[in-house]
């Protein structure tokens, strides 16, 4: 395969390179990596050095989209990784992921608390939370810790607030629908209605 030609190289305004290969829109890279790879206007291109430039590229657009995603809120490792997947393959959103959990920006044991608050305090029970962090992909053992450091007093005031004004059979349904188990339940409500 003949050598490819960089043909333009172009000054984003988020301080990045828009890099064109024999005329097409190629890759957009930070300077340092596009310098790094010699990618300068007619240097020619072999194949090796336009796979490293596009792995990179994808990488830094992975990286840059997890980290939009957590600026709007938290995401379990296997939740992110998941979205990121779609748009830039397994292997860069892997990489991305990584290096945020190394940054401390993305931390399951952080996420699985976080989660399991805030759904409390919307009125929703321990097991519509534990089905939340496990279709986040939070592991087993970080559900239940997130589970156990709920205070019984806030699950049965998140109980009270789900019932409003129900009463009987109706607030049964309603705590049962909101994950509430049954002790819960029955701690608010008394037995259930068809005892």
């Amino acid at each position: 395969m003949p050598a490819r030609v960089v043909t333009a190289v172009a000054l984003r305004a988020d301080q990045r390179l828009a890099v064109e290969l024999d005329g097409e829109p190629w890759v957009v890279l930070d300077a340092v990596t596009a310098l790094r790879l010699g990618l300068d206007v007619d240097a020619a291109i072999d194949a090796a050095t336009q796979a490293e430039a596009e792995r990179i590229a994808t990488e830094e657009r992975a990286l840059r989209r997890a980290a939009r995603l957590l600026g709007r809120r938290s995401h379990a490792t296997g939740e992110l990784e998941g979205k990121i997947t779609r748009a830039d393959g397994p292997d860069a959103a892997r990489a991305a992921v990584e290096r945020l959990a190394e940054l401390g920006a993305v931390d399951d044991e952080r996420h699985a608390a976080q989660v399991a608050r805030q759904r409390l305090a919307d009125g929703w029970g321990p097991l519509r939370i534990r089905h939340d962090l496990e279709a986040a992909g939070v592991e087993p053992g970080l559900v239940e810790a997130a589970l156990q450091d709920l205070d019984p007093a806030e699950v049965d005031a998140a109980a009270a607030r789900a019932v409003g004004s129900r009463s009987g059979a109706e607030a049964w349904r309603r705590l049962v629908a909101r994950g509430f188990d049954e002790d819960a339940t029955e701690r608010l409500l008394g037995l259930p209605p068809d005892a």
